[in-house]
């Protein structure tokens, strides 16, 4: 039976600037950094997360148009929220929605990539 999931793809116009953002700004690993001919395999994600973000460009077969700058579905989960927004917006990160109470008990706010890819920041109920 599964596990866990292992990867998702994030489509960036530049993996260069997208591990900065990644490593440097949010504080993630980088867990792999690999070339196969033309494409180069970036994986990143939050210190001992099973789950990693493979950094992708239009170069990947599974690219289709429309996959770079839109809503990830990605929900990065932390523990104090307000502590979370305000670290990453003294960093730069650009939040397209500050933290809200949601109607479930817990709280959201939504951040973009530097290509506008966006994240979802959750701090579960409870």
């Amino acid at each position: 039976m599964i596990s866990h999931i292992g990867t998702v793809d994030v489509f960036v116009n530049d993996q260069d600037k997208a591990v900065d953002f990644f490593v440097n700004t949010l504080g993630f690993e980088l867990r792999e950094d690999l070339r196969f001919g033309p494409m180069r395999w970036i994986e990143v994600a939050p210190e001992g997360s099973q789950t990693r973000i493979v950094l992708c460009t239009k170069d990947f077969p599974v690219y289709r148009e429309g996959n770079i700058g839109r809503f990830t579905d990605i929900q990065f989960v932390t523990e104090d929220i307000k502590a979370t927004h305000d670290e990453f917006v003294r960093r730069g990160v650009r939040f397209t929605h500050d933290p809200q109470q949601m109607p479930f008990g817990g709280s959201t706010a939504t951040f973009a990539d530097p290509d506008g890819n966006e994240f979802n920041l959750v701090q579960p109920a409870g």
